[in-house]
């Protein structure tokens, strides 16, 4: 292990347990891996039967009984809890970009998802993984976007929820094995392609480089590729997001007989603390969960959650600060030895210090406080009539714009109006907007297009006055 390595691990350090959940269209995997310090181990590991996804009442009950099972049987007192999605489960795009559209990415793909995906953008969640090449006016953004039913991540939410154990993120079966590669071979950083699936069934191939997922296919035929065939896909990924290359690109796969593959499941050994019959007698749809595992224990790389932002965890769970301080003390106590009355005077002392230090501190604090008050008392006297004003917006609208017109989406946020929709002539909203007194600063946020039956599909955005 080189120094870097070593590092990166220190860092990690914690007492955690992780449970990863691997949902399948007929099955559900689980895994419970534990950390301790730098140690980390696969306790627990098991497949339930779940009914089929036509049956959503069904399949949720399932779960939640598979569920309840595993923990009890594997006496899982807590742990951080990470889903995994089969890819069958997750639609994903990818979008080339001016660099420019980094500077508010996500705003761009929140305008540009509906274009790439069947669904509207308030059923889906969403995340993506991107990656800049060149400078200047040539540089590009290829970004991929990972999306999912709302309904589904809820569904499966739920269901988890019944049984006690509710999901920190929600990742992909790519993703998953993403980490679990990482962990195993310490880093995902070159170029490297994944291979997994049910025997006889459709397998994924996943391409990565710099520890970021560029591409994922489902190859359906019942064949399956040559080496060669998939070193082609994978030299065709790498070149989509601007990275050419002449040499072979490692592939690893769960149970490969190729003497030319990684098989997925020997990159453990040495690594992965296991019982004997996890590598005698290896199941590649366990490896998902594991992967999952490991990202809810803090060993994940690839960061693909399609969890909404305000429900991830705002701070990562364990004691790595508490082991810090431990450490910390233990190497005073060495250095600095004596009696139990010299160190219990050396705390008390630098205690003191500490104390008079954060005085100051504490005193800016109350004072913000106090100030954060009063703020939240202004604001809410000047939001006190926001319902009726956005009553007098929606009248307005309504008022000014031509019957020929209609809007399929308004948004509001921070004194502007988003609205889309279609018209006989869209630029002349423009100015019937303008001419009324509630609103300014009235645009076009994108040219607008052709729609059905000689409409202009647009996309305005407008101030709105007081």
């Amino acid at each position: 292990m080189d120094l870097a390595t070593f590092s990166r691990r220190v860092r990690r350090a914690d007492f955690l347990d992780g449970l990863g959940i691997y949902i399948e269209a007929d099955r559900v995997s689980l895994a419970h891996v534990r950390k301790r310090l730098l140690r980390v181990s696969l306790r627990e590991r098991a497949s339930y039967p779940l009914a089929a996804s036509s049956r959503p009442e069904e399949r949720a009950r399932t779960l939640t009984e598979a569920v309840a099972a595993f923990v009890s049987n594997a006496r899982i007192a807590s742990a951080t809890v990470h889903l995994c999605l089969a890819r069958h489960d997750v639609i994903l795009n990818r979008l080339v970009l001016p660099a420019a559209a980094a500077e508010n990415l996500r705003q761009v793909l929140e305008y540009e998802i509906e274009r790439v995906i069947p669904l509207p953008r308030d059923e889906v969640f969403f995340d993506y993984q991107v990656r800049a090449s060149g400078e200047g006016e040539t540089a590009r953004l290829a970004v991929l976007v990972v999306s999912v039913p709302r309904r589904l991540i809820q569904l499966y939410v739920d269901a988890l929820d019944g049984a006690g154990m509710r999901p920190k993120a929600v990742g992909i079966t790519a993703g998953a094995l993403g980490d679990y590669t990482a962990f195993c071979r310490g880093t995902l950083e070159g170029p490297v392609a994944l291979v997994a699936g049910p025997n006889g069934g459709p397998i994924e191939l996943a391409t990565f480089l710099d520890e970021r997922l560029v591409a994922s296919h489902v190859l359906r035929d019942s064949a399956r590729p040559s080496f060669g065939d998939l070193q082609a896909m994978v030299r065709r990924d790498l070149e989509a997001v601007f990275q050419s290359i002449d040499t072979e690109v490692e592939i690893l796969e769960a149970g490969s007989r190729e003497s030319s593959v990684s098989d997925l499941v020997d990159v453990a050994r040495g690594r992965l603390d296991a019982p004997p019959e996890f590598f005698e007698q290896p199941q590649s749809s366990l490896l998902p969960a594991i992967g999952a595992a490991l990202g809810a224990v803090r060993e994940g790389v690839v960061g693909i959650n399609l969890l909404p932002e305000e429900q991830r965890p705002g701070i990562q769970e364990g004691l790595f600060v508490p082991i810090v301080l431990l450490v910390a003390v233990i190497m005073l106590a060495f250095v600095y030895g004596g009696s139990v009355i010299v160190r219990d005077e050396m705390t008390r002392r630098a205690l003191a210090r500490r104390v008079e230090e954060l005085e100051p501190q504490v005193a800016t604090v109350r004072r913000q406080e106090a100030e954060a008050r009063k703020l939240q008392e202004q604001i809410k006297t000047l939001t006190a009539d926001a319902d009726r004003r956005m009553v007098q917006y929606l009248q307005e609208l309504t008022d000014r714009i031509p019957t020929d017109a209609y809007l399929t989406t308004m948004r509001y946020r921070n004194g502007r109006i988003e609205i889309d929709g279609f018209a006989g002539k869209a630029s002349e909203l423009i100015q019937i907007l303008e001419s009324s007194s509630m609103f300014r600063n009235v645009q076009f946020t994108s040219p607008t297009t052709a729609g059905q039956a000689g409409q202009e599909r647009f996309s305005i955005v407008l101030e709105v006055e007081g």
